[in-house]
């Protein structure tokens, strides 16, 4: 009996590789085949997912971005407590995809933290710069390589204490049908393209430049702390984020009412910290680069929204500086 349970974990083993983060939480992870004669990827992309209600088109948004970004890029899919009749099925679109890894924290019975997913995406991933990408954001395959591009050209293993944003245009509900109609017509273009027609027409909401697609080394990211997972559910962790890595890589003189939260929207004056951060996604924006945020109804989850609490603390940091 013995010789037959030591033959299955050992089979087990083969394809899941265990590893502990603390007591309470251990890794499960995932790595597909590289692709043949792969270069050394230009980044990780760090997506993370937790799949309970609106499952198909949580699916259906996570097989598309995994079918658009190219080969270049290591991707880290990084499920965060999903549903367990979901986790086969995000484990299996990430496996499709050479040089993906599927990471499945067994973390259901916790608040979803985008925080923590970010975090232990970036400790897996093997690359050394790291982009932290919502499930939610999208790009054209041209625009992912544009990004490529604007890596290997802006960032300096002389200065890890570099860091950018790419900026995120969030679309309407008729702006995002368009958008997905764009990726069907256009297949060759960036996003930039639709961006300038869909704002005129009414199709975006606002343009984030300082946004949670941050762009850093690995190696400082971690060597920082990451990011604070005490900022666990949605709200202000990439602000916090973006606090403390603007501390060690000023580009401009923070206003002088920095703390202040002036909310979504176009930003008309250098007034608080979004007016700030937003200086950290202008070479892109001078570079014609932009990702999209597809429409979504309000999440579900009762305590999935901490933006209260979460945007309290962010304040009370700032403040004191």
């Amino acid at each position: 009996m013995v010789f037959i349970l030591n033959r299955i974990f050992q089979r087990i083993a083969r394809v899941f590789l265990h590893s502990k983060q603390d007591v309470n939480e251990g890794l499960l992870t995932r790595a597909s085949p590289a692709a043949e004669n792969l270069a050394t990827p230009v980044a990780a992309i760090i997506v993370p997912i937790r799949v309970n209600h609106q499952a198909r088109e949580a699916l259906v948004r996570l097989e598309r971005l995994l079918s658009l970004i190219p080969s270049c890029f290591e991707v880290v899919v990084v499920d965060d407590g999903s549903a367990k009749r979901w986790q086969k099925e995000i484990c299996r679109f990430a496996m499709i995809r050479p040089n993906s890894q599927y990471l499945y924290l067994p973390t259901r019975k916790r608040r979803f933290s985008l925080a923590r997913a970010r975090n232990s995406g970036a400790r897996q991933s093997t690359s050394e710069i790291i982009l932290f990408h919502d499930l939610d954001f999208l790009g054209t395959a041209e625009t992912y390589l544009q990004i490529a591009d604007i890596l290997r050209d802006k960032l300096s293993p002389d200065n890890k204490q570099h860091f950018f944003c790419i900026p995120v245009a969030f679309l309407t509900e008729q702006g995002t049908k368009r958008y997905i109609r764009y990726l069907q017509s256009s297949p060759q273009s960036t996003n930039w393209a639709f961006y300038e027609e869909a704002e005129q027409g009414g199709g975006v909401k606002f343009l984030v430049q300082g946004s949670s697609c941050i762009v850093v080394y690995k190696k400082y990211f971690l060597e920082i702390g990451g990011h604070d997972e005490s900022y666990d559910g949605h709200g202000a962790e990439d602000f916090e984020l973006l606090h403390r890595l603007s501390s060690n890589y000023l580009i401009a003189k923070r206003p002088v009412d920095y703390s202040v939260n002036t909310g979504s929207g176009k930003i008309i004056e250098y007034r608080g910290f979004r007016a700030f951060f937003a200086l950290y996604g202008e070479e892109c924006v001078k570079s014609g680069c932009v990702l999209v945020h597809l429409f979504h109804p309000k999440r579900k989850e009762s305590d999935y929204y901490q933006h209260e609490r979460n945007f309290a603390k962010l304040k009370s940091l700032m403040s004191q500086e």
